[in-house]
């Protein structure tokens, strides 16, 4: 299953980047629910995300939307990784937001912002029917 995986992967190069960020997604998810009292939680998401949602509901929501896009890109499903990546992007861009807003621009600012733009160039790809047609960019 793994080395299927991999080779699903290594077929769509771009897809690895959205795999990338359902990684990212479910190990904030995973490092904030485990240790919340981390100097790294604490002056990147604590001051701003709170103001909208409590803090574990915020991590299960990376978890979740991690995990749904881990599986729409396993499912090769194109509207399955329309909605994820839209998903994702929009917890990223939140994200990217709020570190820039209250994270004091904190160093994980780049990774967000990098991949938010990963999967709303997914979602351009796939409606735009680049995705259907395997056009090389």
């Amino acid at each position: 299953m793994v080395r299927r995986l991999i080779s699903s992967m290594k077929a769509h190069d771009h897809w690895f980047a959205e795999w990338w960020s359902s990684v990212l997604l479910m190990v904030v998810g995973i490092y904030g629910l485990c240790i919340s009292n981390s100097f790294i939680i604490q002056r990147s998401f604590i001051d701003g995300f709170l103001k909208v949602l409590p803090f574990d509901v915020w991590q299960w929501l990376f978890i979740a939307f991690g995990l749904f896009q881990f599986i729409a890109l396993r499912c090769e499903s194109m509207i399955g990784r329309g909605i994820a990546s839209f998903l994702a992007s929009s917890i990223l861009i939140w994200g990217f937001l709020n570190i820039l807003i209250y994270g004091r621009w904190h160093f994980s600012l780049v990774a967000w912002g990098v991949f938010a733009a990963v999967n709303l160039y997914a979602q351009l790809r796939i409606v735009r029917g680049i995705e259907k047609h395997y056009e090389l960019l």
